[in-house]
């Protein structure tokens, strides 16, 4: 659960492409911000300086309790240790928490699962405001 005293974590949903005419990947980013809009700065930032090109964010919210499943609950441990977490979502190859070498666990998401679902980390989801 997230203490009152600390910045909440934000997830954002969206898409990115490493090259102008490249294949969309879609992303998850969690980071502790003090608002959407210093979330969505911060969030471009680190896309940038991980090489994306474009990026297209369709959602973002708050997350207020501790995720269960992973790669989601290490991205959100590092989103209050001050970290920007992107999870990609695409083939086993490139999917996995996007973050300094330290923290990545080598777990890798797989979205050809009939019974995954990207957003069960935002079944709570409430916008804000």
């Amino acid at each position: 659960m997230i203490r009152e005293s600390e910045k909440p974590v934000f997830i954002i949903v969206g898409r990115v492409w490493k090259e102008k005419d490249a294949p969309e990947t879609t992303v998850n980013i969690m980071l502790a911000e003090a608002d959407d809009d210093a979330a969505v700065r911060e969030a471009l930032n680190a896309l940038s300086e991980r090489g994306y090109h474009e990026a297209e964010f369709d959602q973002i919210g708050t997350l207020t309790e501790e995720p269960i499943d992973e790669p989601f609950l290490s991205a959100f441990q590092g989103a209050n240790e001050g970290e920007i977490a992107i999870i990609e979502f695409g083939d086993q190859e490139t999917a996995a928490i996007n973050e300094p070498e330290s923290r990545r666990d080598g777990r890798f998401v797989d979205d050809d699962d009939p019974d995954y679902d990207p957003f069960a980390a935002l079944k709570d989801w409430k916008p804000d405001g």
